[in-house]
């Protein structure tokens, strides 16, 4: 009637061990000392704030260090090809402030900066410009405005 399973990575979406591991990583956010997580489901953003590079370097790399001990405690690894970094702020602020990328470690991993990231389907950017985002809706309604066109003869109009 039921058939074991060995999940390697991840949990599958839809199941009841959703909740459970919802449980079971609500309290990371505790383990964060300058630093602040956002949650949801299964995506986690850590952000911290600095002056300088050496201080977002320290302060966000003292925290992912909490992070990896609470993970290693847990018996629980990321996804290292989803774990990524930005700076965000003004073009001028960027420039001035980061000359070389800052070397930001979880565990053994050096974690990749970069200048976008898809957030819970929003595209943000280092510096907070709806660009890319604009762009990723357009191309979408595009691609579903040519499928209607391509459909329209074999559809009625009352469906499209």
């Amino acid at each position: 009637m039921f058939k074991t399973r060995t999940v390697k990575c991840g949990i599958p979406q839809g199941s009841n061990l959703g909740p459970l591991f919802l449980l079971y990583i609500n309290d990371l956010p505790n383990c964060l000392t300058s630093s602040s997580a956002s949650m949801f489901a299964d995506d986690t953003n850590v952000s911290t704030n600095g002056k300088t590079n050496d201080e977002l370097q320290e302060r966000i790399n003292v925290d992912l260090e909490n992070i990896h001990q609470w993970l290693l405690a847990n018996k629980l690894t990321p996804n290292k090809d989803k774990t990524e970094y930005m700076i965000i702020g003004s073009r001028q602020r960027i420039s001035n402030l980061v000359l070389t990328d800052p070397k930001i470690e979880l565990g053994e991993s050096v974690i990749k900066r970069v200048h976008k990231s898809k957030t819970l389907g929003v595209i943000i950017d280092e510096h907070l410009l709806w660009n890319h985002q604009i762009q990723n809706i357009v191309t979408k309604a595009s691609k579903g405005i040519g499928m209607m066109r391509r459909i329209k003869q074999f559809v009625p109009k009352s469906t499209l």
